[in-house]
């Protein structure tokens, strides 16, 4: 890296005159690439850094050293090999005046800025490296230089009376009278001494500028220190708002009324006698309005609700056709009878079935999917449905159905669904879930009576679309009682849409 920098200072010069006055080369670099625009501000920075006593002889920047060399002409007889030199390159850079030579590297990263800098005299190749990283610019680029340059400020801390602690930027350095060296730059000053009031200053500190901090504290007669709760709690003395959530301050001795308030909780009041040096801690959480009981129970029950991620629920369903269409087909049948099919129920006119159902899903905090469900009825009556028999089919029990027209059967359904997105409310103990996608459901017939067509029964397949509301009031825990609203409708018009109303029980976890 010290290669290429004097390589750089020794092709940016023009041939000239002879060698003047030692000075010190300062050149910067970006540390990381697309970060050109730093140089400038660095550049500077070191000028700012520069005690006022040796500016005449440094030379910051590319500008700065080309326009001081200009006319210059160094000695080139070791980097031409006519005269014998430890360092050829570097007693050529001295021939020029340059005493030192200083490449800052400087970046800007996510930890806040870096600097690099590395320092080589030109008479005995001695180098000195640095490295500082600091979130504050002037902070990071002093911290590298520092080892280049008288730079840090002396400080003198007194306050009266003494023996307060002495914070500088945050951190404890000692008790008052105090003496420090710091790096310059915006520095933040505090005395803190029991019964009396803290006191702080922000002052900005050159290079190598002696600064003295003094401050005569102010004596605290007596102190009162509140800590209220809930968060929000305003804190009066005498009426006079003086603070939120805690005050930590001086007061005059003598009676003074203290109250806490906040809405919806019931205001505490407090006749404080306050002796002279004493202080008075009041320490209160304030207790709700039953209004605001409730309202924290409810809030209490909701979020612990939301943190349910996973449900289990068994119910009990009541589901009825919306329709009188149920086509099916022979599970097994002879030849002549394959085209047999079931058309419409004809009676009972309510075409209700009665059974129970299963269902799995997960919720994040307002959206979920249903995983698995399934759904199983059965007919509590005896259905009569139309049919249409082949006209080649023959024998006495087809016949009879011809004659009749309709066939007396026994239904049982199945319903299954899976990954069906999920939206839910929650309002205390009380959840709504709205969901909906698609459903297969099959049905299966059974013949009631003697001379039966089908041993095997007949059956059809058919995909629903549905959607379905869901109350659910949780009583203990997870433990929660359902209800729900179910209504479907036919994509292949095998089987009439659906409506069905669902109670049961569940557990949530």
């Amino acid at each position: 890296m010290f290669v290429s920098c004097l390589l750089t200072v020794s092709l940016a010069l023009a041939a000239g005159a002879t060698p003047a006055e030692p000075a010190t080369v300062w050149l910067v670099q970006p540390l990381y690439p697309g970060q050109d625009a730093l140089v400038q501000r660095t550049e500077s920075g070191i000028a700012a850094l520069l005690p006022p006593e040796t500016r005449d002889a440094q030379r910051v920047g590319r500008d700065a050293l080309t326009a001081w060399l200009k006319g210059r002409r160094g000695d080139l007889r070791c980097v031409s090999g006519t005269a014998s030199c430890r360092e050829p390159l570097e007693s050529y850079v001295a021939s020029l005046g340059i005493e030192r030579v200083v490449l800052v590297q400087g970046g800007q990263d996510d930890a806040g800025y870096r600097f690099r800098a590395v320092s080589v005299r030109t008479d005995t190749g001695a180098r000195t490296q640095a490295e500082a990283a600091n979130p504050v610019f002037e902070k990071a680029l002093a911290g590298a230089l520092v080892k280049f340059l008288s730079i840090n400020a002396t400080v003198e801390a007194v306050s009266q009376p003494s023996g307060a602690t002495v914070f500088i930027d945050g951190v404890k350095m000692g008790t008052s009278p105090f003496t420090a060296e710091l790096l310059p730059g915006e520095h933040t000053f505090r005395f803190e001494l029991a019964s009396h009031l803290p006191w702080e200053v922000t002052r900005q500190v050159g290079s190598r500028e002696k600064v003295k901090v003094e401050r005569a504290l102010e004596k605290v007669p007596a102190r009162l220190v509140v800590k209220a709760a809930p968060v929000g709690t305003e804190i009066l003395v005498d009426g006079q708002r003086v603070g939120i959530n805690a005050v930590d301050q001086g007061i005059q001795p003598g009676t003074h009324v203290l109250t806490l308030t906040q809405e919806g909780y019931l205001p505490h009041e407090v006749q404080a006698v306050i002796q002279p040096g004493e202080t008075f801690t009041l320490e209160q959480a304030l207790k709700p309005t039953g209004l605001q009981s409730f309202k924290l129970a409810m809030r209490a029950r909701q979020e612990a609700t939301y943190d349910l991620k996973s449900y289990l629920e068994v119910s009990i369903e009541s589901n009825r056709l919306t329709g009188s269409s149920v086509e099916t087909r022979p599970v097994n049948s002879p030849d002549p009878l394959q085209a047999f099919r079931t058309q419409d129920v004809r009676a009972p006119g309510r075409q209700r079935v009665q059974g129970f159902g299963l269902e799995y899903g997960r919720y994040g905090k307002f959206f979920g999917v249903m995983l698995v469900g399934g759904s199983y009825y059965t007919t509590g009556d005896t259905w009569t449905l139309g049919v249409t028999v082949p006209d080649e089919a023959a024998g006495e029990s087809v016949d009879a159905v011809k004659s009749r027209g309709s066939l007396d059967v026994k239904a049982q359904f199945l319903r299954v669904r899976a990954l069906q997105p999920q939206l839910r409310w929650v309002v205390g103990p009380v959840a709504l879930a709205a969901q909906a996608g698609l459903e297969l459901q099959g049905v299966l017939l059974k013949e009631r009576g003697e001379g039966q067509l089908f041993s095997d029964g007949l059956y059809t397949l058919d995909v629903h679309a549905m959607g379905q509301a869901t109350l659910r009031v949780f009583l203990y825990e997870g433990l929660y009682a359902s209800a729900a609203y179910q209504h479907s409708f036919s994509l292949t018009k095998n089987i009439s849409g659906t409506s069905n109303f669902r109670g049961g029980f569940g557990y949530a976890f």
